[in-house]
């Protein structure tokens, strides 16, 4: 049995980036860059006014005061998207609208509120300071800036500073797509009643919603039964795709076929059994034959395990395939514990906790039955608890490290 930092070294070791394409601007939301993006621009282009008022020069405001009223005469206007067509005279003001250009030989703005205007001139009650109420020229991104990191996902904010750039298509990391297997005699699907020895099957759902969360096109391969012939077919066909996620079927039960059907399919298993609860029958594997490429994880049939050991371990493999940069979804924190808590084995422990800031300072308690077929207690958990290998009392008050959930928010 190996650790989990063993386990993990060996699956990132295994991954390698997707292969690329280019796709339209808009089709880039939620997707992965695969290169940098530099600004062939300067942004703004030109240096304009950040509010209504007027276009002035500074140095003609000198001396304005409530008690000495300085009056400058109107020359015209300019709105956004025109430009002046005659410089700014001294002793005049130009009337101009948020995002117009600056004319030339003005230097700030006076906003319509703060002046007074009359017959054809505006009165100024104190002096003004060159560059006041603009916005300079390459202010938000210079010509040849890196705007956006190898890596980056896509979201509103990214898809509106691509455009600004001028970007019109963007290459992305191809989606990985994922088959995700559920087995089990057991299992019926969410629209039949329960009966005896039955259960509903969630892993499916579960991982499917994962994968989608993490960039990939998640594949329903549906329910194998735990027939050694029926679970082959599916693992061949499931290894089609860049990713086969199992769940169920890889411990050591008489009917667990899982690994010995992987086997028969040439899949190179790289390991199983990693030290960590839930999720310790985890087993991972590569196939390669041909221009066949694919990553095998063989998760646990608990549902807690199922989801726990997806977000431990097959989403930073996911995130090695898109080069994924830190976008806050895996975020690590250090808190305190409000309770005691202890395990009587040697292994690392994902307990599932709930997160929350006390006058600023982080403090987590569990949510209580850590049974790994407690599926309701994901919903109440915001963090997983990190209890490492090398103790096994953890007293209140001591620091752990936590890991927020994706669904998390911190109370």
């Amino acid at each position: 049995m190996i650790s989990a930092l063993e386990a993990m070294n060996i699956i990132l070791d295994s991954a390698t980036e997707n292969q690329s394409e280019i796709v339209p601007l808009f089709e880039a939301h939620e997707r992965f860059l695969a290169d940098d993006i530099y600004s062939h621009d300067d942004i703004p282009p030109f240096k304009n006014s950040s509010m209504d008022g007027f276009a002035i020069r500074s140095g003609d405001t000198v001396g304005a005061s409530s008690t000495r009223v300085l009056e400058l005469k109107i020359q015209g206007e300019v709105a956004a998207g025109n430009i002046a067509q005659t410089p700014l005279v001294p002793m005049h003001a130009i009337r101009v609208l948020t995002g117009a250009p600056l004319p030339t030989g003005a230097d700030s703005v006076v906003p319509f509120e703060n002046v007074e205007e009359r017959d054809g001139a505006i009165r100024l009650f104190a002096s003004v300071a060159a560059g006041q109420s603009t916005r300079e020229k390459g202010e938000d991104i210079r010509k040849g800036d890196r705007v956006l990191e190898h890596g980056t996902r896509v979201k509103a904010a990214h898809l509106g500073v691509l455009a600004s750039i001028g970007c019109t298509r963007v290459k992305v990391f191809r989606k990985p797509t994922m088959a995700i297997l559920t087995t089990g005699n057991e299992l019926l699907s969410v629209s039949e009643s329960l009966s005896d020895g039955k259960i509903r099957n969630s892993n499916t759902y579960s991982l499917r919603a994962l994968a989608s969360e993490y960039g990939c096109e998640p594949v329903d391969f549906g329910v194998a039964r735990d027939d050694p012939n029926e679970l082959l077919r599916n693992v061949r066909e499931g290894l089609k795709y860049d990713l086969l996620v199992t769940s169920g079927g890889v411990s050591v039960g008489k009917y667990d076929y899982v690994l010995e059907s992987m086997k028969k399919a040439g899949v190179d298993i790289k390991f199983w059994k990693v030290n960590i609860k839930p999720g310790m029958p985890l087993a991972f594997g590569v196939y390669s034959k041909g221009s066949t490429n694919a990553l095998v994880f063989c998760l646990p049939g608990n549902p807690v395990s199922s989801v726990v050991t997806f977000l431990e371990f097959v989403r930073p493999c996911v995130a090695r395939m898109m080069a994924r940069s830190n976008d806050g979804e895996d975020v690590q924190l250090k808190a305190k514990l409000e309770q005691s808590l202890s395990k009587r084995d040697g292994k690392r422990h994902y307990h599932r906790g709930i997160l929350r800031s006390n006058e600023g300072k982080l403090t987590v308690r569990s949510t209580g039955n850590q049974s790994s077929g407690v599926l309701s207690s994901l919903v109440k958990a915001n963090c997983l608890i990190i209890l490492n290998e090398d103790k096994s009392t953890f007293e209140e008050g001591e620091e752990v490290d936590v890991e927020l959930l994706p669904w998390g928010r911190i109370e």
